[in-house]
């Protein structure tokens, strides 16, 4: 087998005809039957592409080799309608003899000037004259050698060619001839009484082409790109191709011209398929007519769809078989698989030679059956923002489902493109009005600043109502977000009037949003005009001494989705403190609501709820559970808040370095800016646990972050300030940080949140009057935190008998912590329980009880260690109670230089502690170390600064005593 140049010679193997010596054998015996004088015919068939030409070619040209005349044909279907141009062509050879030639010009230049060819009844019926005159010369040409007329695309042949070819058949079968035909399949036979008469002749010989095997891919590969490329590439390019030479030679041609350009430069991945594939695959499905073309079309526009031949009937308005035998050609000539492209260039080349209004007006059509048939909202979408147009309203409602639908499985970016279509060809209010929530729903994902550039639109929405009860949330929480509460308070109240007028009670998803806004943003809700319902939360907080929210449950539809149940029960948690059901439904919630648009607040107050009802571990798992689902969402915005609250969590939880990790990733995720009131929250985060870590600087830092005043209008302004307070604590300004505390609780108490588990302001107020000297006050507050709802939790009551502990008697202080320590647990406090063993620890040594005392003090270390804090650095722990224990006496001092760079860094923070007139033994509890070693370090601070008492300490170390501080 070879191919063919041009000059004659025979140069190289023809990769082409791999796999085709049966064939090639079975036409050489039939041509030397005609050589011996017995006729036949040889009826090639398989799909486009399948080699059928080549093998004619080859065949056709060893013949010549062999003495045989050749004459040949190719049927087109621009000449379909040209009677006789089959035989024209063929009996016009080259190589036919001048003679020859002369004799068929005017035996056919007669016959097609005759009226009869435009006769429509005489036209498909061979003029005897003519029939015999070629018969002649077919006999005369065989007494030189045998004849091989070869007719390539037989099934484009006008009739009265093929009926000549039949009267010469039925004449001529003791001649030297082989008809030689090639034809590929068509949706319906165009010739139907031309292959009955045909097969019924003995001397028919029907010969079909198969596809490539994998075996006869990688020979042609081999063949070539050598051995070593066709054990790379024969995998890939038998599926791209389909096992189709045609497309196989193509890509091959592809592959050679990309590396071309490459020179030296080797890969073992196919190149992509170019141009030569493009043309074989536009060229192959042309030839097979235009039915198979609009299905190809078809089937390429949608192709994320599958192919249902009866949709694609619906589209094209054709008929189901007629689709049916479409794509069984398209799949027979490897274009097709399961009723797709093989390789997406196939798909790309199909739907690039459709003109741009032709293509967008299939894609339009796909949409509007697909809608018809029920598909899925993103499949029609998809054809949508293909077609680029939006016509018709059923269209923008299926876009923005979709939308929706992507959102929820994190693709932003699909998501935004269905809402920007949609937005386009929008006409009505309410629908803009939905389309536009939508769109800075997706914004806010990513940048809450960024979502605020649709608040303009939503306002105008709003005031025309023209705003889902939903889309009135979201805007209201934006305008919340960032501080913005005049608009909120304004939009909230056009909200309540809408649904006032519309049902005369609030609905379930405003009744829902008033309690949101009640403990993140209490400073909204004004106070309802009746007396709430006992059992409500509005009347929870009217007994807290707070501003009841709406009115009464019996003008509030039952709140029944999972999602809510997370906001009520944590409304109602801040007023009444938690119960025992409360992890139960804040955990059914976790487990049974997906994180969305729609349920992200849900979630978040769920999270709260644990932190609240004291279960630190459990709201850790969870946040560690959704930031994994909100990185995969793609949603910054989402992975920041979780990581606040993760960090809360493990701040709650004793894991300081954690809590700083995830503190900072927080603001990584959103800028302080993007974070808008809500900062206080990982700022109030970052302050505690630099400050537990003796961190002092890195906690000014955050405390020196520039702040909206609007952030004391929200729940997130109560962290920060009872941070702050802390970190005013451990800095010895008592004074600051107990008008922090303050602060704090005056708003707890006006918001009707005053619970300890939230923030516990009375027991940071109480330490800060101990360190003035105010114990008794200290006392009070102290024991009105005991008394408040929620203070039963184990980690909040702990804390409250710990400082409890420091304002009482020294002989009520082993008892009270002992009960401290019993109610602690690692896994949810266990900062608070190592401060609460290392008072515990002084207390048994001021009792006498040493043995005790060091193995609290023990313990204290170890619990410190695992809680990643040094247990030599400051903490802020309890404070001074009212007793004080001896100080040492004066030493003699030695000679030497003056000032605090005399002493080493223990020796100063225990100095500095005892400058501002901290006893030995809130100076131990302080630096978590023994009264004793306090001793020690003030003996030889003494003797190194030249001092007999404490009162002198001050001016030497240049520090302010408490008395001086301004509260």
């Amino acid at each position: 087998m070879y191919t063919y140049t041009g000059d004659g010679m025979e140069t190289r193997p023809s990769v082409q005809l791999v796999d085709r010596e049966h064939e090639l054998s079975i036409l050489a015996d039939l041509l030397k039957d005609a050589a011996e004088g017995r006729s036949s015919i040889a009826l090639m068939t398989g799909p486009t592409g399948s080699g059928k030409t080549q093998l004619m070619q080859t065949f056709c040209k060893r013949a010549e080799e062999h003495h045989a005349t050749v004459l040949t044909a190719v049927a087109s279907p621009a000449e379909r309608s040209i009677p006789l141009g089959v035989m024209d062509q063929l009996f016009r050879s080259e190589a036919l003899p001048r003679e020859f030639r002369h004799r068929v010009g005017e035996l056919l230049t007669e016959e097609l000037s005759t009226s009869r060819v435009r006769d429509p009844i005489l036209a498909n019926q061979p003029s005897i004259a003519v029939a015999h005159g070629l018969r002649s010369i077919l006999w005369e040409l065989g007494r030189r050698g045998p004849v091989v007329m070869s007719i390539d695309d037989l099934q484009f042949a006008d009739g009265p060619s093929l009926q000549m070819l039949l009267f010469l058949q039925r004449r001529t079968k003791a001649s030297r001839t082989l008809l030689l035909l090639a034809e590929a399949p068509t949706i319906r036979s165009p010739h139907p009484v031309f292959h009955a008469e045909l097969f019924r002749q003995p001397n028919c010989h029907k010969i079909r082409l198969e596809m490539f095997t994998r075996v006869s891919t990688h020979a042609m590969i081999r063949a070539r790109l050598g051995p070593a490329k066709a054990m790379e590439l024969t995998d890939a390019y038998h599926e791209a191709s389909g096992g189709s030479p045609l497309f196989l030679s193509a890509l091959l041609d592809d592959h050679e011209a990309a590396h071309r350009t490459l020179t030296g430069f080797h890969r073992s991945e196919p190149a992509v398929p170019d141009e030569a594939f493009r043309n074989a695959l536009t060229g192959c499905l042309f030839l097979a007519g235009p039915a198979v073309l609009e299905v190809a079309c078809t089937v390429a526009a949608m192709e994320a769809e599958g192919t249902s031949p009866a949709s694609i009937a619906h589209i094209l308005g054709r008929n189901t078989a007629t689709v049916e035998h479409a794509i069984a050609t398209l799949t027979a000539t490897g274009v097709l698989r399961s009723g797709r492209f093989r390789h997406p260039a196939a798909r790309t080349a199909v739907l690039e030679q459709v003109p741009p209004d032709r293509r967008h007006e299939l894609h339009l059509r796909v949409a509007t059956v697909l809608q018809n048939e029920g598909a899925p909202p993103v499949a029609v979408a998809e054809q949508l923002v293909a077609a680029n147009r939006a016509p018709e309203g059923w269209m923008i409602n299926v876009l923005r489902e979709a939308a929706r639908t992507e959102l929820a499985a994190g693709r932003t970016e699909t998501a935004g493109e269905y809402l920007k279509l949609a937005l386009t060809y929008g006409t009505d209010g309410r629908q803009l009005g939905a389309l536009i929530a939508d769109r800075m729903r997706l914004d806010w994902r990513t940048s809450p600043l960024r979502a605020m550039r649709h608040t303009p639109w939503l306002k105008d929405a709003m005031r025309r109502g023209h705003l889902s009860g939903q889309d009135s949330a979201l805007l209201i929480r934006s305008l919340l977000w960032h501080g913005r509460y005049a608009e909120a308070r304004e939009a909230l109240t056009l909200w309540e009037e809408d649904e006032a007028r519309s049902h005369g009670f609030p609905s379930e998803e405003l009744s829902t949003f008033h309690r949101w806004v009640g403990y993140t943003h209490p400073s909204l809700v004004a106070a309802p005009e009746a007396a709430p319902v006992p059992g409500t939360w509005a009347e929870g907080r009217q007994r807290a001494g707070g501003t009841p929210v709406l009115g009464s449950r019996a003008c509030v539809r039952p709140v029944r989705s999972s999602g809510r149940k997370a906001i009520n029960e944590l409304a109602r948690l801040l007023a009444q403190g938690p119960d025992d059901d409360t992890l139960t439904t804040t955990e059914g919630v976790l487990h049974s609501v997906g994180l969305g648009d729609g349920t992200f607040e849900s979630l978040h107050a769920a999270l709260l709820a644990l932190l609240c009802a004291d279960h630190p571990d459990k709201a850790a798992t969870w946040s560690e559970e959704l930031l994994k689902v909100a990185a995969q969402h793609g949603a910054t915005c989402w992975q920041a808040v979780f990581a606040a609250v993760r960090a809360e969590a493990a701040l709650r939880q004793g894991d300081m370095t954690t809590a700083v990790r995830h503190g900072e990733a927080a603001l990584a995720h959103l800028s302080p800016t993007g974070w808008g009131v809500a900062l206080g929250s990982p700022l109030a985060t970052l302050i505690l646990a630099h400050t537990h870590l003796g961190q002092y600087e890195q906690a000014a830092q955050y405390v020196r972050l520039p702040l909206p005043d609007v952030l004391f209008d929200s729940r997130y302004g109560l962290h920060y300030l009872h941070a702050r307070g802390q970190f005013h604590l451990s800095r010895n300004r008592p004074g600051a940080a107990l008008a922090d505390f303050e602060s704090c609780g005056r708003l707890m108490e006006e918001w009707g949140i005053d619970l300890p588990s939230l923030v516990p302001w009375r027991g940071g107020a109480a330490e800060a009057l101990l360190t003035l000297g105010h114990g008794s006050r200290a006392r009070l507050l102290v024991e009105e935190q005991l008394g408040h709802p929620g203070n039963n939790l184990p980690r909040a009551r702990g804390a409250s008998l710990r400082i409890l502990a420091a304002a009482s008697d020294p002989s009520d202080r082993p008892t009270l912590l002992h009960q401290a320590v019993r109610l602690l647990h690692p896994d949810v406090g266990r900062f608070e329980l190592a401060r609460t063993m290392s008072d515990l620890a002084d207390a048994y040594r001021e009792s006498g009880d040493p043995a005790q005392a060091r193995t609290m003090a023990d313990r204290a270390a170890g619990m410190l260690r695992s809680c990643r804090v040094a247990t030599e650095w400051e903490q802020p722990s309890a404070v001074p109670g009212p007793v004080h224990p001896p100080e040492p006496g004066p030493v003699p001092v030695e000679e030497g230089p003056d000032g605090a760079e005399l002493l080493t860094e223990a020796e100063r923070r225990v100095a500095e502690l005892a400058a501002v007139g901290a006893t030995n033994r809130a100076i131990g509890r302080k630096l978590y170390i023994t009264t004793s070693t306090v001793e020690q370090h003030l003996t030889r601070v003494y003797r190194k600064l030249n001092v007999s008492r404490r009162g002198d300490l001050a001016l030497r170390l240049n520090i302010v005593p408490a008395g001086a501080e301004s509260a």
